[in-house]
């Protein structure tokens, strides 16, 4: 079952890239869009493509998994405590992003291009429509994708590599080389975040809390500066040839500030996870004592028939997710 899960989460990948590529190309047909399409525009193409094809494929993996989306995604309640921890979290992974894109840019002065074309996105387009796209789509609808089905369909899999299969998705689904290394780090985060709190809501949390962190400075900063702060932020690293070990200075002043951050309040997640757990244990214990004897050969069944399946189904399973990876460098290339 978990080979065939595996299999399936990879298949719908493969399905969900090339419906992102598809959707907006039959939108603009079906309603006669002339290009250069405006920012407004741009923004509900790519909104309205996250809410078909992320939802459409999170439903259709609960459809054929035969099981209740919110079972599938692990949605449940978060207390206080659980979320102004994580919009702490959110508040040092942003200032841990200043000094990755300051590296990103400096080794890879060819992504400014990809700065520009964002900030020129979200200067153009409307607070509201750039809220509802850019923070509360993506905090959803991302989530339930990358963090819900993934999750779900690589349970039992050893925790790093499962992480790194799942992080590495994640970047390499935005396409472009300003945003891949924060993606990266990003998503460990939030798998981090989704595992502390114990429910995708954790994760969404996360996510919605550091996307209005940056679209909220982006859109104050060029808004009421001329709209050149970032552009020209972006630019100086190239054009003011800053010498790599200033860069290197701001980036770990950042990556201090921002790490500090990010690991006192994921330590207090996950203290307040153990306490609860420690708690719901020794309940669970006092009630049934014999539960646990019935799980673990459950699960010892679960294993044997899974080694018996042999080592062809598990290549296979990989297969989509190779071709993934290649279809989605093939892409970036052709991109620069």
């Amino acid at each position: 079952m978990k080979n065939k899960k595996i299999l399936l989460a990879n298949c719908l990948l493969l399905l969900a890239l090339l419906l992102f590529i598809l959707v907006p190309f039959w939108a603009i047909k079906l309603f006669g869009l002339v290009r250069p399409i405006s920012e407004n525009v741009s923004l509900l193409l790519s909104g309205s493509a996250s809410v078909i094809v992320f939802g459409g494929v999170a439903l259709l993996y609960c459809i054929i998994t035969k099981r209740k989306f919110k079972n599938v995604m692990v949605i449940k309640k978060i207390s206080i405590k659980q979320v102004y921890l994580t919009i702490f979290v959110s508040l040092g992974t942003y200032i841990f992003a200043m000094g990755i894109n300051a590296m990103t840019i400096k080794l890879f002065p060819f992504a400014i291009k990809d700065g520009t074309q964002i900030s020129n996105l979200l200067s153009g387009s409307t607070m509201l429509l750039g809220l509802l796209v850019v923070v509360l789509v993506p905090a959803f609808f991302e989530e339930i994708f990358f963090r819900g089905i993934f999750l779900d369909a690589y349970d039992g899999v050893n925790k790093k590599i499962k992480y790194f299969i799942i992080t590495s998705i994640f970047a390499a689904f935005h396409g472009n080389v300003m945003q891949i290394m924060y993606v990266m780090f990003l998503g460990f985060i939030l798998l981090m975040v989704r595992e502390y709190t114990g429910s995708i809501v954790g994760s969404m949390t996360l996510h919605a809390a550091n996307n209005a962190i940056s679209f909220i400075l982006s859109k104050v900063l060029m808004n009421y500066m001329n709209n050149v702060i970032e552009s020209s932020a972006l630019k100086s690293a190239q054009e003011a040839n800053i010498p790599f070990r200033a860069v290197l200075i701001q980036a770990t002043m950042a990556f201090l500030i921002g790490g500090a951050i990010i690991y006192i309040n994921l330590r207090k997640l996950k203290e307040y996870k153990d306490t609860d757990n420690r708690a719901k244990r020794v309940e669970r214990e006092e009630n049934n004592d014999t539960l646990k004897y019935v799980v673990r050969d459950g699960n010892y069944m679960a294993t044997y028939g899974e080694i018996k399946d042999g080592k062809a189904s598990n290549l296979t399973k990989y297969i989509p997710l190779a071709i993934y990876f290649v279809s989605m460098a093939v892409l970036v290339v052709n991109k620069y």
